[in-house]
């Protein structure tokens, strides 16, 4: 019997198959991470600003009571449902993400991951060497 010595216990020699099962992995592992897919085209995907509202309870005539600007989670699904990125929107609620020509849905969350601010998912069409805007306001719940 092949066997080495490890730390006082004896643990069998690597075998054939074990050995030809790691090669196989390792190739796997690397064509897997070749076909990661493309980074998406620098001159092509959406853009825009998100904002909350309303901000105030109680609206009155010549009392302004601007939407601002949120910098909420947001996350990009094809039409299948699939996750295809997740982005963040800057303090001043801006966001650019770079994207494949394609359809797409536009979903946005709390950063802080409670019920409000809420929004409906809003889908997008994205043409190749253009960038589509696509501005969000999110509801705050205030009535």
């Amino acid at each position: 019997m092949n066997e080495r010595l490890r730390e006082g216990r004896r643990i069998p020699a690597p075998t054939v198959r074990g050995m030809l099962a790691l090669l196989v992995a390792g190739v796997l592992a690397v064509i897997l991470a070749g076909c990661g897919g493309a980074e998406p085209p620098a001159d092509t995907g959406v853009e825009g600003v998100v904002t909350i509202g309303p901000m105030c309870p109680v609206v009155q005539v010549g009392q302004p009571c601007p939407d601002k600007p949120y910098a909420a989670k947001l996350t990009v699904v094809n039409p299948s449902g699939k996750v295809i990125t997740r982005a963040s929107v800057d303090a001043n609620g801006r966001y650019r993400i770079p994207l494949e020509a394609g359809d797409y849905l536009l979903q946005a969350e709390a950063t802080d991951g409670g019920p409000f601010p809420a929004t409906a998912g809003y889908p997008f069409t994205v043409s190749q060497g253009s960038w589509t805007r696509l501005d969000l306001t999110m509801d705050s719940g205030i009535r």
